[in-house]
């Protein structure tokens, strides 16, 4: 699959909560800090993927990511990646699947 490579600063805004997800990105350098409305969530290191749940789903970003290292990412375009799972029909079934089934269980612990 066709990727590009992006360069983030410490304190860059990969992206906020609310955006529409166009890519998503694996982290090759650095850390990311994953935040919900204000509250740190997670941080993210090298191997980890950014962005994909929106991606898989294209829902909007549900999070904001922010760079806490000087980070250098992968960012796999949406459309290319659902042109792939359109030629594997059941491991996007099973792909949508899980995240709907991720989402929910956040739901229910962000709730309480």
């Amino acid at each position: 699959m066709r990727s590009k490579t992006l360069r983030f600063k410490v304190g860059d805004v990969m992206f906020s909560e609310g955006d529409i997800s166009k890519e998503m990105f694996s982290i090759r350098e650095g850390r990311v800090r994953i935040k919900k409305k204000g509250k740190w969530v997670a941080d993210l290191k090298v191997g980890d993927f950014v962005r994909e749940m929106g991606v898989l789903d294209r829902q909007v970003r549900s999070a904001t990511a922010e760079a806490i290292e000087n980070t250098v990412v992968s960012a796999l375009d949406v459309d290319v990646f659902h042109e792939k799972l359109e030629q594997e029909p059941m491991i996007g079934l099973l792909i949508k699947t899980l995240i709907r089934r991720i989402r929910e269980i956040g739901r229910r612990l962000y709730k309480r």
